[in-house]
């Protein structure tokens, strides 16, 4: 793989983020990327923090030379996912220069946004404002806002979603009681299921999702991942991800790097998912 380190300024700011692809001589079709996976890190994490928390593997994607991954930066290791407010750090912004510099460099081609944890909520932020820009979205590890959260403007535009949760997350708990470690959860914010609903909805889906037991593996201990498809003719389709016994945590063929945060599971990798749910990531 080759790394490199780009920089683009944006309202008297310098924004940085690291951009990965096949090496030179790599790949016989490593050239100009096809496609581009923009991975949003989350809260205290760098570009540089979250490729490593998840195990690389989403590097992986990059390796047949089609795709480019890449590891945007956020301010002081923070997104702003919710503030509409003209004095804060317009993160929505600094996304679609990205993408201008992206199509830019490689032409008008797809571009896929994933994010952890405070990365999904800008993540979930983006569908609603910048949807006209994007070909898909993942959201690993967050939720909607609480009701009255939703303080952002919404072009209503359809986008597929992809979602991937825990059920013993203790920082975003999939069952929607807010707050870390389950602090103020008299104030309690929509669970997993909830928000992949409301993207459902969004996209126009009417039908009950098809659900799925993903097959077991041994070394995946004691989590089952349960797939929930919204799928319906016509419409961008949503899928959620359930990783039973699962922490907040980047699905992906390694271990968590931080006890703390929760199991993982072998059943699914984030990467391999986000791959084969949007066309455009395939090799």
């Amino acid at each position: 793989m080759a790394a490199s380190q780009g920089r683009i300024w944006l309202d008297g700011r310098e924004r940085t983020f690291l951009v990965v692809t096949a090496g030179h001589g790599e790949t016989k079709d490593a050239g100009t990327p096809q496609a581009v996976l923009m991975v949003l890190h989350g809260s205290s994490q760098s570009g540089r923090s979250v490729r490593s928390f998840a195990g690389n593997s989403f590097d992986t994607l990059a390796a047949g030379g089609r795709v480019a991954v890449v590891y945007p930066d956020g301010l002081k290791k923070l997104w702003n996912h919710a503030s509409s407010d003209a004095q804060t750090v317009d993160d929505v912004a600094f996304m679609g220069a990205l993408v201008d510099h992206f199509h830019d460099n490689y032409g008008p081609i797809p571009v896929v946004v994933a994010g952890y944890s405070n990365g999904g909520q800008l993540v979930i932020r983006l569908i609603h404002e910048l949807a006209d820009r994007l070909d898909g979205a993942a959201i690993v590890s967050a939720t909607l806002p609480r009701p009255g959260g939703l303080a952002f403007d919404d072009k209503m535009l359809p986008l597929p979603v992809l979602l991937i949760h825990g059920t013993r997350d203790l920082v975003v708990p999939y069952r929607g009681e807010g707050g870390f470690f389950g602090l103020w959860a008299r104030n309690r914010g929509p669970s997993a299921p909830e928000t992949a609903r409301y993207f459902a909805r969004r996209n126009g889906i009417t039908s009950a999702p098809d659900e799925e037991l993903l097959p077991h593996l041994p070394q995946s201990g004691r989590t089952l991942v349960r797939a929930a498809r919204y799928r319906q003719e016509g419409r961008a389709p949503v899928t959620l991800y359930t990783v039973e016994g699962g922490g907040h945590v980047v699905p992906n063929r390694r271990r968590s790097p931080i006890k703390l945060l929760g199991r993982t599971t072998q059943d699914i990798s984030a990467a391999e998912a986000v791959a084969e749910f949007f066309p455009a990531l395939r090799g």
